[in-house]
């Protein structure tokens, strides 16, 4: 069901208009009666041209803005109401703003109270309303005069209206989102919840989770106009008997499919400022309107961009291309609007980074999750997910932990060959530079090095360890020399000096171990190879349950020497203890 919206000054008879063309009061509240005015939204529907038709009536005071900006958000069409005995006044100004920035292409202007003036007067009031939206995005809208009184006009208001919505062709494939307007309790039912399905079908059964809050819930009936119904698609009036909630529900929540949305206290978004408003200051009490949610928020340009870092203290649902409304506290009057470009922006964005995500807000899923991961480098599969309401990268490539870009991975290269290269010069000895480290220096994933390198000529990824092509890891003449007169010094006999005693460096030791040719047997204690075979060898000479004393004087070590190796012996199976003493195994 298409919705219609309307906006406009107070006291100029939208609520009025609303009931003439549907038959129902949109005035839910004893106050609104005894008051005269819509203080919160209002619901009525009708038939027009054979469709269903509802519509959102909003408050024009402007103390009540909140409330009309939760109302106008997820509308077909706006009906802008102005009277023709009051003509444009300076709520009209501001609501006229509000459709203007939150891209409201389709609508009608309706002059009412036609029947209170003379011909003459409804025409220089349409005249009048045709100059003032000049350059906005009404300034196509057709201008109807009517009488919520006479009924004169109302046919060719709604012609108009039914002319618009032909126009309208609402997702009902996507995920859901619903903003929420309205919650009550019913007694044996629990918590419903009411608005406009924007995009996706509910229905019973359905699993959504509700955001900020993050707590789940489960379809258990629907309603659409009051008429109990199996499912609701976009564009639908729908209440929702949520249950297994763990919160309080409320207006300014989001229903949405489990994972395709998600809340931000940080997002950055393109805002221009109203006509009446050169440029947004960096200073200031400003409130953020997405959905039907508001927050107090704090805005910082981005230098060179009409893109703005918005930061609020409570989360706020939303996805890249939701719009918003930045209002000023302290003003009490709308500044700017535009559309969230990142619902977690990086940490410095950029005038660049502003304009790389606005050439995608238009565009598809697929698209806006593509340049995210452009602008990132780095993205998680499901951040991905919730950031575009679904979409899923075509041209980023795929990694263990999500979606990086070429770009990105080509700087991991290029760092990669690098970090190889100064590491093989300070660490000749040793086989490569640990994937592991240069992840932790890079602040990636060890899976995003591994993919880049494999993109990338001349770097080898051996054993954990990123290896230049061409590069061998070899003694020099010195130290080969050097572990010569070691190696004759251990062997001499098992009575060996510790490690460090050797005249070899921490670095030659190293490289001897990996390639076998020492064995490290304890803390500072190691063998040759050729003195470990005839360990393990001469072993065997030792009767079953020999001592730590009888091994010692059998090798000729010291104790400092024989417990350790027996521990070593040990662990590879060579021997196992049994009580004080011990057995060699075959």
């Amino acid at each position: 069901m298409p919705i219609v919206g309307t906006a406009g000054h107070v006291d100029h008879g939208k609520s009025t208009l609303v009931q003439a063309l549907t038959g129902t009061d949109p005035d839910r509240w004893a106050e609104e009666k005894e008051r005269g005015l819509t203080i919160d939204l209002g619901f009525a529907w009708t038939d027009i041209a054979g469709h269903d038709v509802g519509f959102v009536d909003v408050p024009g005071h402007e103390r009540f803005i909140k409330n009309m900006l939760a109302g106008v958000g997820a509308v077909d069409c706006a009906l802008l109401v102005v009277a023709a005995d009051s003509g444009w006044m300076p709520q009209t100004e501001e609501h006229a703003a509000v459709l203007d920035l939150l891209e409201a292409d389709r609508g009608v202007i309706a002059i009412t109270r036609s029947d209170l003036v003379d011909a003459d007067t409804v025409e220089l009031a349409s005249l009048e309303v045709m100059e003032e939206v000049r350059g906005t995005r009404l300034e196509d809208w057709p201008v109807v005069a009517v009488s919520a009184v006479t009924g004169e006009g109302l046919d060719a208001l709604k012609a108009a209206i039914a002319s618009v919505l032909e126009t309208t062709a609402p997702n009902d494939q996507a995920p859901v989102r619903m903003w929420i307007d309205r919650a009550f309790s019913v007694p044996g039912a629990g918590q419903v919840v009411t608005g406009t399905v924007m995009e996706g079908t509910i229905a019973i059964g359905d699993s959504l989770r509700v955001l900020p809050s993050d707590t789940d819930v489960k379809v258990r009936s629907l309603q659409h106009h009051g008429l109990a119904v199996e499912e609701s698609g976009a564009g639908g009036r729908t209440a929702v008997n949520a249950s297994g909630a763990t919160v309080e529900l409320g207006r300014g929540d989001l229903l949405a499919t489990l994972g395709n949305a998600d809340s931000t206290s940080r997002l950055l978004a393109l805002v221009m400022p109203t006509r009446t408003m050169q440029d947004i200051p960096n200073k200031g009490a400003f409130h953020l309107h997405v959905g039907t949610a508001s927050r107090p928020a704090r805005v910082r340009r981005v230098a060179g961009s009409q893109g703005y870092v918005i930061e609020v203290d409570e989360p706020v649902p939303a996805i890249v291309g939701d719009r918003l409304i930045l209002r000023d506290s302290g003003r009490r009057s709308v500044v700017g609007g535009g559309r969230i470009l990142d619902t977690h922006p990086v940490r410095r964005p950029t005038s660049s980074t502003v304009d790389a995500l606005l050439a995608v807000v238009d565009a598809d899923r697929i698209e806006r999750a593509d340049a995210l991961v452009e602008v990132h480098g780095v993205l998680r599969g499901d951040a991905i997910t919730a950031a575009t309401g679904g979409g899923r990268p075509v041209h980023a490539v795929e990694t263990p932990g999500g979606w990086a870009s070429a770009g990105e991975l080509e700087r991991v290269a290029v760092a990669s060959r690098e970090a190889a290269a100064a590491y093989h010069d300070r660490y000749p000895t040793r086989p490569g530079l640990p994937k592991a480290e240069l992840a932790s220096r890079l602040g990636v994933e060890v899976g995003i090095v591994e993919i880049a390198v494999a993109r990338s000529d001349g770097i080898n990824d051996e054993q954990g360890a990123l290896r230049l092509a061409g590069f061998s890891h070899t003694l020099s003449a010195a130290e080969s020399e050097r572990w010569l007169r070691a190696k004759s010094q251990l062997e001499a006999s098992f009575d060996v000096p510790r490690v460090s005693g050797l005249d070899i460096d921490i670095e030659t030791v190293h490289f001897l171990m990996r390639n076998g040719e020492l064995v490290r047997v304890g803390d500072d204690l190691a063998f040759t190879a050729g003195q470990v075979n005839e360990l393990t060898d001469r072993a065997a000479e030792l009767q079953d349950g020999f001592t730590v004393s009888d091994f010692k004087e059998h090798f000729g070590m010291t104790r400092r020497q024989a417990v350790p190796t027996l521990e070593w012996l040990d662990s590879i199976g060579r021997t196992r203890r049994s009580g004080d003493g011990r057995v060699v195994r075959g």
